[in-house]
């Protein structure tokens, strides 16, 4: 599980002191060690591996020579600019995005932080806008039904200002968006609710730095939960529910400027 090489170790402890769970100790001969009995509450945070000056630990089979450099950062005035001039895009061209791009923004997915390290989120990540395509006709048909049926008036008492768009076939939910990303999460994770919400923050973050478009889909979440076939078409594991949806793709439309929105309220303590 966690292996130290000795011949490197500086019994600096700073794996030891930087470990949250407290299951890495100094031993009797001063190197750090995990007690056997201990092994099975190690997060594999992997924050041992990156804290040691040396390259001395391996954890969970990855090493060292594994783990990348750190790197330089965005500073604070380019970190602000993204935040301040993040839109949300409803506007898409419709193409894919390039491989690379789509590759990028998939490979970002997999420093996600979660509650207590529970790496089981599971991802459906729509690489083509065919797909999408699905998608769409089976929303607006489901919709369509939900109105003829007068369901709609229990589930979204609101629709009818919508109801031009949906009964001439618009994608009011998707947005046509080329590309879709669904975080799903165990039921029982220790952090159900958030984890989706934080991972795919990061991916929209990541997405407006390469130029990318999103759209937070509050809508899919709750239609995911209506449609069956919609939800199977993720392929989720069993023990899986819907937690956040983020639609993305080339943008159709060009901000010139910033927005200038009223701060919350907030209490300096």
């Amino acid at each position: 599980m966690i292996h130290i090489d000795e011949t490197k170790c500086l019994k600096c402890k700073a794996c030891v002191n930087d470990c949250i769970v407290k299951v890495l100790t100094v031993g009797d001969n001063g190197f750090p060690h995990v007690r056997p009995e201990d092994e099975r509450f190690c997060l594999n945070c992997q924050h041992c591996l990156a804290v040691c000056p040396v390259g001395a630990v391996e954890c969970h089979g990855v090493i060292a020579e594994q783990a990348a450099a750190i790197g330089p950062l965005p500073s604070s005035s380019e970190m602000m600019n993204l935040i301040c001039q993040r839109r949300s895009i409803r506007q898409y061209k419709q193409e894919d995005l390039d491989t690379e791009t789509m590759d990028t923004l998939v490979k970002s997915l997999a420093w996600t932080p979660t509650g207590c390290n529970d790496h089981r989120l599971f991802f459906t990540i729509v690489r083509h806008r065919k797909e999408m395509d699905f998608f769409r006709e089976k929303m607006v048909k489901s919709l369509q039904f939900l109105i003829k049926t007068g369901i709609m008036r229990l589930v979204y008492p609101n629709f009818k200002r919508y109801m031009d768009e949906i009964m001439g076939r618009e994608d009011i939910i998707f947005r046509n968006a080329p590309h879709m990303v669904v975080a799903c999460t165990p039921k029982n994770a220790p952090c159900k609710e958030a984890d989706p919400w934080i991972a795919l923050s990061y991916f929209d973050l990541m997405a407006q730095s390469l130029g990318v478009g999103t759209c937070w889909c509050g809508f899919a979440v709750y239609a995911f939960k209506w449609v069956k076939a919609l939800r199977e078409r993720l392929g989720m594991p069993k023990g899986y529910k819907v937690g956040a949806v983020l639609l993305f793709g080339k943008p159709a439309v060009e901000y010139k400027r910033q927005t200038a929105p009223k701060p919350f309220q907030m209490k300096m303590l």
